[in-house]
């Protein structure tokens, strides 16, 4: 199997021009896919400004919208404390090289110059430290089921590292659903990422299944690592006694980070997650492992 990090090459700049020219009817297909039950007020206020900013064609530094840049992108405060242990976990700095798509605020690292973003650094940082702390490899994940995924992130650091083809399924609102399918499909080539727009929801197995909430009762996936940076924290309590009344999705393995002392702190340990703190330099946030 290719190793990714390295051999699946990003999709060419002048995608963009042509995906995003697309946006509008690929939103339109999930529009009415949400689930009211799910969304926080404030969150649904986001959703509706991106919504009206980006259409009907996103502009190229559309990661720049206040929506994405100030709630999605991390304080640079973090780099001095993560780059290290990111640096002395991975054999060279490929991973760490930003993607120009949607002209995120970068950073250069010295001493090669190369361009990362502080949001990078953060999330190869927990996927890092789940590896140390669990013992596990996500190579060895099949399936990885991400709730809440942003604009695309993780999930495109996650298919680059695991060094296979695994299947991955990202749940979201119906726009973040959609700049995940511009993102992603910019990033890596449309050709590996599905942007669902009906049930019952059939995966496609090696690729990036995009599945807006309102399609969550029609989904059957038994995952083997269930991910949720801090969405679960901002999501309604319905959303989050129905991840956990399915088990996480079956996951036998979690990564979770959210507020410390949250209710789901207690239903994660229960489950068999252990409580590990994220760090001295962002007090009060903590990872659930298992």
């Amino acid at each position: 199997m290719p190793n990714r990090a390295f051999d699946n090459q990003p999709a060419p700049a002048d995608a963009f021009p042509e995906l995003a020219a697309r946006f509008q009817q690929r939103y339109e297909a999930v529009r009415e896919l949400t689930e009211t039950r799910y969304l926080r007020a404030d969150w649904a206020e986001r959703n509706a400004e991106l919504e009206q900013d980006l259409l009907p064609v996103p502009a190229a530094d559309f990661l720049r919208h206040p929506a994405i840049l100030y709630q999605m992108f991390v304080d640079e405060h973090v780099l001095p404390h993560e780059l290290p242990f990111v640096r002395a976990q991975l054999p060279d700095d490929v991973l760490l090289s930003e993607d120009t798509v949607g002209t995120p605020p970068t950073v250069a690292l010295p001493p090669n110059g190369i361009q990362t973003s502080s949001n990078t650094v953060h999330q190869l940082y927990h996927l890092l430290r789940y590896e140390q702390e669990t013992g596990r490899r996500l190579q060895n994940a099949r399936t990885i089921v991400e709730w809440g995924g942003g604009f695309g992130s993780l999930m495109r650091l996650i298919f680059r590292m695991h060094g296979g083809s695994p299947t991955c399924v990202v749940i979201d609102t119906p726009i973040f659903s959609a700049v995940q399918w511009l993102y992603l499909s910019a990033v890596l080539g449309e050709e590996d990422v599905v942007l669902h727009d009906s049930g019952p929801v059939r995966l496609v197995e090696g690729r990036i299944n995009l599945v807006p909430i309102g399609l969550v009762s029609d989904l059957s996936v038994t995952a083997d690592l269930f991910i949720s940076n801090w969405a679960l924290n901002e999501s309604t309590q319905a959303a989050q006694d129905d991840v956990v009344s399915r088990q996480w999705f079956g996951a036998e393995s979690l990564l979770l980070a959210m507020h410390g002392h949250h209710p789901l702190t207690g239903i994660a340990r229960e489950w068999g997650a252990r409580t590990v703190p994220l760090g001295s330099f962002m007090p009060g946030q903590q990872y659930l492992v298992a």
